[in-house]
């Protein structure tokens, strides 16, 4: 794996989401010390949050904090979000995003639910996986209005029953993926997936994640 890097795919900052524990500069200097050359910030975007365009900005702060110290570190940051629709507590990993991307999504896409928003995401090119789709009281999604499966959960706080995430995945033939699901310190280098250094910009990670639907994991809890 010499030309491949480690990506963490699922990372939350204290200044969005409110279950985060750590700043997202603190957050990128401990995913550098882990390893990590890039990082998906993925902060919870909720129902009747980010209804507007300020709010939509505002949901940018992670990220943009995140992206400044990556600058200095020499890890790249993209920008992405962890949705949740008014219909159920289920969260949705979503990647290929840009900010301005962000900015402009529909003021009441929460409200409009989950097919709508995969039609969009097709529209425009990007992924949506459900994220632990397996945890007690959450429900799994149909297969036809996702584009993966967070397969690999590591958040030690959580049984995320990855093995069933596994077989739904397996049995409809969806994208798989790992995150580390980083919330709090000690969080950081548990998960992530390995992609080539050329592909870190919204477009080519989305691209590379098509083209090979089951990327290698980083996962220390094997």
């Amino acid at each position: 794996m010499n030309d491949l890097v480690k990506l963490e795919t699922h990372l939350h900052t204290c200044e969005v989401s409110a279950c985060g524990k750590v700043p997202a500069q603190e957050m990128i200097r401990l995913c550098l010390e882990a390893g990590y050359r890039a990082v998906v910030v993925t902060d919870h975007f909720l129902p009747g949050k980010f209804q507007n365009t300020a709010a939509r900005d505002a949901f940018l702060t992670g990220y943009r904090l995140a992206a400044e110290a990556g600058a200095a570190l020499n890890l790249t940051v993209l920008p992405g979000m962890e949705i949740r629709f008014s219909s159920g507590d289920e969260d949705f990993l979503v990647y290929g995003l840009t900010e301005d991307a962000i900015l402009h999504l529909p003021d009441s896409v929460c409200e409009d639910g989950l097919p709508a928003f995969h039609a969009l995401c097709r529209e425009n090119g990007w992924l949506v996986y459900q994220a632990h789709p397996f945890r007690p009281k959450l429900r799994v999604m149909p297969a036809c209005d996702l584009d993966g499966i967070e397969t690999r959960n590591c958040n030690p706080r959580h049984d995320s029953h990855n093995d069933l995430a596994q077989a739904y995945a397996d049995h409809y033939g969806l994208l798989t993926l790992c995150g580390s699901d980083a919330h709090q310190l000690g969080d950081t280098g548990a998960g992530g997936i390995y992609v080539p250094g050329g592909v870190l910009t919204p477009h080519g990670l989305v691209d590379y994640l098509r083209r090979t639907p089951h990327p290698a994991f980083v996962d220390t809890q094997d």
